[in-house]
C-alpha cells in the first residue's frame, strides 16, 4: 500500500466533519433559504438521508475489499479498462470539486476580511499548507485535524450569545407551501452529504476497522446537527431576508456583542473557519494524490502532491469567473452532479461487486 500510516476511528471523525461542512456552513443557509423559505431549518434533516446512505455504501465496499481504496477495487469490479476509465473520472471529479472549494474560500476572505489582497494569495497559502500536511501522510493530517476541528467546533458555540435576539415567528408558517420546497432545499444539502464517500479513502487506514461504520454514521449525525444549529440561528435572526446575502452566518456573527465591550467575534469565527478549510482541502488533496498515484501505479504518492497543488490553484480560477457562478453551480448543477458521482455510482459498484461474488459462489 502507498500509505503506511494508521489512524483511530475518532481521528477519522475529526478529519471528515470539516471536510464536509467547512464551506457549506457559510453558503448553504442562503441557498436553502431561497428554496425552502420559512422551512429552511428542516432541509438538513431531509438532505442527510443521502449522507447516511453514502456512508453505508462506502462501508459495504470496504468490507468487500478491506485493504483497498475505491481506485483499487473499482478495477476489480469493473475490469481493467472500464475500471481505469472510472478512476480517471473520479480523480478528475475531485480535482474539479477541490478547485471550487479553494475558490469559495479565497473569494470569501477577499470579499469580507482582507478586501485589498488578491484572492490568489489566499488560494496559494491554503493549498501550500494543505500540501505540506498531505506530504506528511494521513497520521500528520489526523493529528492536525484534532486541533483544527476542535477549534472550529468550539467557536461555533459563539452563536449561542445571540439567543436573546432570536425571533421564532420567522419559523412560521410551518410547511406553508407543502413538502416540495423542503425537498428542493434538501437537495442542496445532499450534494455536501454525498462527499462522505471520501470515507472510502480513509477506511483502509483505521486501526480498528470494526468501528468504521459507527464513526462514519456519527460524523454524518454531527454534520446534520451543526447544519440544523446554523440554519436555526440564520432563520430566527434574519428571517427569509437571509437569501439576499451570500454568507448570512458571517452577518449574524458580526452582530454579537457581550456587555457592549466584547465585539468583532467575526475575526475569531473567520480564523476557525480557515482552520476548517485547511482540513477540508487537505482531505480532498490527499484523496486526489493517493488516487492518482494508484491509478498510475506509482510507488509513492508524495512526489505528485505539490504538482497537483499547483494544478488546483489553476483550476480554482479556470472557468469560474466570479462568486455568482459558484452560487449558480451550487444551486442548479451540484446537487445532481455530486450525488450521482459519489452516491449513485458507488451504489452501482456495490451492486455489481455483490452480484459477481454471488455468481462466483454459485459456480
Amino acid at each position: 500500500m502507498l500509505e503506511k500510516g494508521k489512524i483511530s476511528a475518532l481521528q477519522m471523525e475529526f478529519l471528515i466533519v470539516p471536510a464536509i461542512i467547512a464551506t457549506g456552513v457559510l453558503s448553504i443557509p442562503s441557498i436553502s433559504g431561497r428554496l425552502a423559505g420559512h422551512d429552511m431549518w428542516m432541509t438538513p434533516i431531509a438532505g442527510s438521508i443521502i449522507g447516511f446512505i453514502t456512508v453505508f455504501i462506502a462501508w459495504k465496499l470496504h468490507q468487500l475489499f478491506p485493504r483497498m481504496t475505491p481506485i483499487e477495487y473499482s478495477e476489480q469490479i469493473l475490469g481493467k479498462a472500464l475500471g481505469k476509465l472510472f478512476n480517471f473520472f473520479l480523480v478528475s471529479f475531485y480535482l474539479h470539486t477541490t478547485g471550487i472549494v479553494i475558490r469559495q474560500y479565497s473569494d470569501f476572505i477577499t470579499g469580507n476580511v482582507m478586501l485589498q489582497t488578491p484572492s490568489v494569495i489566499f488560494s496559494i497559502t491554503i493549498v501550500f499548507v494543505s500540501a505540506l500536511a498531505v506530504r506528511g501522510g494521513i497520521e500528520v493530517m489526523a493529528r492536525s485535524a484534532v486541533i483544527c476541528t476542535t477549534l472550529f467546533m468550539v467557536t461555533s458555540l459563539s452563536l449561542l450569545l445571540l439567543l436573546k435576539e432570536i425571533d421564532l415567528s420567522y419559523m412560521r408558517p410551518v410547511l406553508e407551501n407543502g413538502l416540495l420546497p423542503v425537498m428542493k432545499g434538501s437537495l442542496v444539502h445532499s450534494s455536501w452529504f454525498s462527499e462522505l464517500f471520501l470515507l472510502a479513502f480513509i477506511f483502509p487506514f483505521i486501526n480498528d476497522s470494526k468501528k468504521g461504520l459507527r464513526s462514519g454514521m456519527k460524523s454524518a449525525l454531527y454534520i446534520v446537527l451543526l447544519l440544523l444549529y446554523v440554519n436555526f440561528f440564520v432563520l430566527t435572526l434574519l428571517g427569509v431576508s437571509s437569501v439576499n446575502q451570500f454568507y448570512p452566518v458571517y452577518s449574524i456573527v458580526r452582530a454579537i456583542s457581550v456587555f457592549g465591550f466584547f465585539e468583532n467575534f467575526e475575526v475569531i469565527i473567520t480564523a476557525s473557519w480557515v482552520l476548517g478549510n485547511f482540513v477540508k482541502v487537505s482531505v480532498f488533496l490527499y484523496a486526489i494524490s493517493l488516487g492518482l498515484a494508484q491509478l498510475l501505479k506509482l510507488s509513492d504518492y508524495r512526489p505528485i502532491v505539490f504538482p497537483l497543488a499547483l494544478l488546483l490553484i489553476f483550476l480554482s480560477y479556470w472557468d469560474i469567473p466570479n462568486i455568482m457562478s459558484v452560487v449558480e453551480f451550487s444551486t442548479r448543477t451540484q446537487p445532481f452532479y455530486f450525488v450521482i458521482v459519489q452516491t449513485v455510482l458507488p451504489l452501482l459498484l456495490l451492486l455489481i461487486a455483490m452480484a459477481r461474488r454471488k455468481w462466483r459462489e454459485s459456480h
